[in-house]
């Protein structure tokens, strides 16, 4: 939103405030407002301006922690907002519970600081490692990595049938993008509790599907044909997530109604259909799809619900 500054006196510049923001706050005439100067920025809000504040260091011991552990608190850590982690631990390696093999700790960590925009390892000694975040967190960032996670799922499920697709890289990409997204919602001072209850259900949900995305070419380059029927049917499957998307952005009952009749009829064709062991497992997963919608549906209803309030 660009606004043109007025000359008022010898010396002073004023800009008008848009009449939306001036409703939303409740503001008249006589009414004073918070001038903060943050950066380079000029904030302008109806109530007291709090800066952010760093957060001070999360010191993290991980000698009880296999790799799963790990993981799980460093993702927590970095979407809270942490700009500085420290691990600590008395060991050279650490224990994959998948695999049940155990690695070099390190390099573990290091691969791991690829599901993290930003994140890099500073500092490396016998007993500690230091990572450090380096993006500025952005609030008006979040629309678009809204519907960046939209396309990089959308481009996952269109290439699927590609059995030399790189659905590692696609689903790491995911997951990337969207702990990005948490982190920038956490440190968001415009959103609301609301908002925020909001969007982890809801793209905690896609974090999901790209695990089953991942999952479902793991076996399709395991089989070795796929019938076109069952072409056909994941095809049809992955356009009503492409629905689903339109829908995040346009909610209307009317077209809702129509996505909910096609889930009906996918999920008949589901049980009518005949396939093969290793189509049966491709096909399970992709039913994901249909299950989730449920969950779709609530959030986008409940969004629309709170939207229509304020």
């Amino acid at each position: 939103m660009k606004r043109k500054l007025v000359k008022q006196g010898p010396q002073t510049l004023v800009v008008s405030m848009p009449s939306q923001w001036i409703k939303k706050n409740k503001l008249e005439k006589g009414n004073e407002v918070e001038i903060a100067e943050i950066s380079n920025n000029l904030v302008i809000s109806g109530k007291e301006i709090v800066e952010p504040k760093t957060k001070e260091p999360f010191v993290l011991n991980i000698d009880d922690k296999e790799d799963y552990l790990t993981k799980r608190y460093l993702t927590m850590l970095y979407r809270l907002g942490y700009e500085e982690i420290i691990l600590t631990f008395n060991k050279s390696k650490i224990k994959k519970l998948k695999t049940r093999e155990s690695v070099p700790l390190e390099k573990y960590i290091s691969n791991l600081t690829n599901r993290f925009i930003g994140m890099e390892i500073i500092s490396s000694e016998k007993n500690k490692i230091i990572l450090k975040c380096f993006t500025t967190i952005s609030p008006e960032e979040l629309k678009s990595l809204q519907r960046r996670i939209f396309l990089l799922m959308l481009e996952f499920m269109n290439n699927l049938l590609n059995k030399n697709y790189n659905s590692n890289r696609a689903h790491d990409s995911i997951a990337k993008f969207i702990n990005y997204f948490f982190r920038i919602l956490n440190a968001s001072p415009e959103a609301s509790l609301e908002d925020k209850e909001f969007f982890y259900g809801f793209f905690s949900v896609q974090d999901k599907l790209a695990d089953f995305l991942r999952h479902i070419h793991f076996e399709i380059k395991r089989a070795k044909r796929l019938s076109k029927s069952t072409q056909t049917l994941l095809k049809e499957i992955f356009s009503l997530y492409d629905d689903l998307y339109h829908l995040y952005y346009k909610f209307k009952d009317e077209k809702s109604k129509e996505i909910v009749l096609k889930r009906y009829e996918l999920v008949r064709k589901v049980h009518k259909a005949r396939f093969t062991v290793p189509e049966a497992k491709i096909i399970y997963d992709a039913d994901f799809i249909l299950l989730m919608i449920n969950d779709f549906y609530e959030c986008l209803i409940g969004r629309s619900l709170s939207i229509n309030s304020n």
